[in-house]
């Protein structure tokens, strides 16, 4: 076992026995923001978007808007083997979203019977679920409460039109948005969710956001956040006033966007 999958996995079965470890959260089972009514005047199509993991509900909604290429990031490496067991409930059970948010084990056992896996990130997930079956866990306890989000929206609402997003390749950076990385790739789209407010009332992280936010966009590039959870008006104007020398502010809803001036 590579010395990623077992750190993953030792720290997914802390978790599981209710306890946090320093660089993971629980995963979203399923997007909690609206990704259909902010993103409809946006052209997708042939643009390369950098999307933040999560829920994979960001990553397959660019994919179904037949953007040319999506890359993702998450400081969470938990949600890159969520995203393949999204893959997997696609494609072998034509279902949205894993029977497994109750411990519903036999399910996932049946499933992972039929993975066959095609690149190394898809290995490490279907080993890394094995485990957990092995181990009878509770991968409730990997989630975020359901019941405590906000209701999410997406475009599509059965299986069936993923259908042509299933590709098992996914360009993953494991970063902190907070923190400076070194990425090469220039993008159209960054699809951020609310990623921005972990760092409200920390001006210093804010800047470091907004640095890399433009480094990694091409001009007119755009940044799709959520204002989901923390509404303190104040800092949300600070938030805007660090990003007002780069970038345009555009208000959506309970979603907004800022383009690179």
């Amino acid at each position: 076992m590579n010395e990623v999958l077992l750190k993953d996995y030792l720290v997914s079965r802390v978790m599981v026995q209710g306890k946090m470890v320093e660089g993971y959260r629980p995963v979203y089972f399923q997007t909690n923001e609206d990704l259909v009514d902010p993103i409809l005047d946006i052209d997708f199509y042939h643009k390369d978007v950098f999307s933040v993991l999560a829920s994979s509900d960001q990553v397959f909604t660019a994919r179904y808007l037949e953007a040319k290429t999506v890359d993702a990031f998450d400081f969470d490496s938990l949600t890159l083997h969520y995203f393949y067991l999204r893959l997997w409930t696609l494609k072998y059970r034509h279902e949205l979203y894993p029977d497994i948010i109750y411990g519903r084990r036999v399910w996932l056992t049946s499933l992972l019977k039929l993975v066959k896996p095609s690149n190394k990130h898809e290995m490490d997930a279907l080993n890394f679920f094995k485990l957990h079956a092995r181990e009878r866990s509770n991968l409730s306890r990997l989630f975020y409460d359901d019941s405590l989000q906000p209701i999410g929206r997406t475009l599509y609402t059965k299986a069936e039109e993923l259908q042509d997003c299933l590709s098992p390749e996914l360009v993953f950076y494991h970063l902190d948005m907070f923190k400076e990385f070194d990425i090469k790739k220039i993008y159209d789209i960054v699809l951020l969710s609310n990623v921005l407010e972990w760092a409200r009332g920390d001006k210093k992280r804010l800047e470091i956001a907004k640095n890399n936010l433009s480094r990694l966009l091409n001009k007119d590039g755009i940044v799709l956040c959520s204002n989901l959870i923390h509404n303190d008006p104040k800092q949300f104007k600070e938030e805007r006033e660090i990003f007002e020398d780069t970038f345009e502010f555009e208000k959506k809803g309970r979603s907004y966007t800022y383009t690179k001036k």
